[in-house]
């Protein structure tokens, strides 16, 4: 009875499914009672297979679960502790970059705190400069005014002088006296001794050994051999070496006759130049000065000053202006006003500094666009004091410009004098004047024959 009742339920389902494929899969035509076995046996097949399919997953992942239930403690602990490790490595790396960003930024700010450091050391050293030579100028300005040179004036200079060097006189006079003490002959020891004096005197190696080889050679010869005349005979080559004689321009010649100062800051450039206008001055000459040292504003009103002092007139322009337009401003109203003598300042300037030097050059350029041939001096202001570095910035200052004529400032101040003998034997390039004092008849045109007698008086 069942088994009728199942038969006829798929029977009935047989042919609903037949006439559904009929009409949509068949145009309306019955499909074969054993196309339609093979077709829902298909489907059921193909059902089958998804279920089966589900049943395996269910499985898999039921498995899996319990493969990770059933691992032991250790092995838990062997995973946790590599899950550790690899996020320690991480944490590691990002410690290790973070620590690198951090020495680039601190490496960054150390260079700019450095750069600063180095702008505010040259900040103090300018001020210094300033304060030094305010100093100098208000110290001038209380002396009273110069006179015309008479001869009383030049004996007075001339002690004024021995008095200025009497460091250097001292000094030398004294080791001489020590290197030959007790000494019966001239021998190799004493003339080693004699190096040694010279040197210490800031002669400078190239012209003890000048004064050296013509001792030697009297020696050699049997014309010296006495060691208590040595000082004698290196009195008698100073003055040999001190014999130069060179032209000077002066303003019968040359109108205007144009004078540029040059020099490193401190060596009295500024005063020196007000002091030679005092001079030129008193001669009655029609002096312009030209501030070229647009570096500093304390230099341009010191010079202000100056000008004021020496009665003379001055070519100015703000601090920070280009020095070469006020050069040739200067030697242009120089020019047209017909003055007699025009000095022009530059800006104080170290040796060493190549953009500065080539500064200078281009001055002396514009310069000579009004004038062909000037400046008709350039003049190196060298500080006695510093010894053998005033042969260095010679040398250096020649390469820039084409020196005439060196002043030395401050011999009385210093136990260095001997680097004038030094100068003049090296160069050639005469030593125009010497400063033995802080007022104006202190700065004198050289006299190499004066100072020689000045040194072993």
């Amino acid at each position: 009875m069942i088994i009728e009742e199942l038969k006829q339920i798929f029977s009935t389902f047989l042919a609903e499914v037949n006439l559904f494929l009929s009409k949509n899969f068949n145009e309306g035509l019955p499909i074969a009672e054993e196309i339609m076995t093979l077709i829902l046996a298909g489907i059921t097949l193909f059902l089958l297979l998804i279920c089966l399919s589900g049943w395996f997953w269910q499985r898999s992942r039921s498995q899996k679960k319990k493969t990770l239930d059933k691992l032991s403690g250790r092995e838990k602990e062997k995973r946790l502790e590599q899950l550790k490790k690899e996020r320690d490595k991480e944490l590691e790396l990002r410690i290790k970059e973070e620590e690198k960003l951090r020495a680039e930024k601190e490496s960054v700010q150390l260079v700019k705190a450095e750069q600063l450091e180095k702008g505010l050391q040259e900040q103090i050293v300018s001020m210094e400069e300033e304060h030094r030579s305010q100093q100098v100028l208000e110290r001038d300005l209380k002396k009273t005014a110069e006179t015309v040179e008479s001869a009383e004036d030049a004996d007075s200079f001339l002690v004024r002088l021995r008095k200025g060097v009497d460091k250097t006189r001292t000094q030398l006079l004294n080791n001489l006296s020590d290197a030959v003490l007790g000494k019966k002959e001239i021998s190799e020891e004493l003339l080693d001794d004699l190096e040694e004096v010279l040197i210490g005197s800031d002669i400078g190696p190239e012209t003890t050994q000048r004064i050296l080889e013509a001792i030697t050679e009297k020696v050699e010869r049997k014309e010296l051999t006495n060691p208590q005349v040595l000082q004698t005979e290196i009195q008698r080559e100073i003055q040999h070496i001190m014999s130069k004689t060179y032209s000077v321009p002066g303003t019968a010649d040359r109108k205007p006759l144009i004078l540029l100062f040059v020099g490193v800051n401190g060596v009295g450039k500024t005063t020196t130049i007000g002091k030679i206008a005092a001079q030129y001055r008193q001669q009655g000459k029609k002096v312009l000065m030209g501030a070229g040292d647009t570096f500093r504003a304390a230099a341009i009103e010191q010079l202000v000053e100056w000008s004021k002092r020496a009665d003379c007139d001055i070519t100015q322009k703000d601090a920070g202006s280009d020095p070469s337009a006020v050069m040739y401003e200067t030697v242009k109203k120089g020019l047209d006003e017909d003055y007699d003598v025009v000095i022009c300042d530059t800006a104080g300037r170290l040796h060493t500094k190549k953009n500065l030097m080539e500064e200078l050059k281009k001055m002396v350029r514009v310069i000579r666009k009004l004038i062909p041939d000037a400046p008709h001096e350039v003049l190196l202001v060298l500080d006695a004091t510093t010894g053998q570095n005033a042969i260095f910035q010679t040398r250096e200052f020649m390469e820039a410009a084409d020196l005439t004529g060196l002043i030395i400032t401050k011999l009385d101040g210093s136990s260095k004098g001997g680097v004038v003998i030094g100068i003049v034997n090296e160069f050639d390039v005469p030593v125009r004047y010497i400063g033995v004092g802080e007022q104006v008849e202190d700065l004198r045109p050289f006299d190499a024959q004066q100072f020689t007698e000045s040194l072993f008086a």
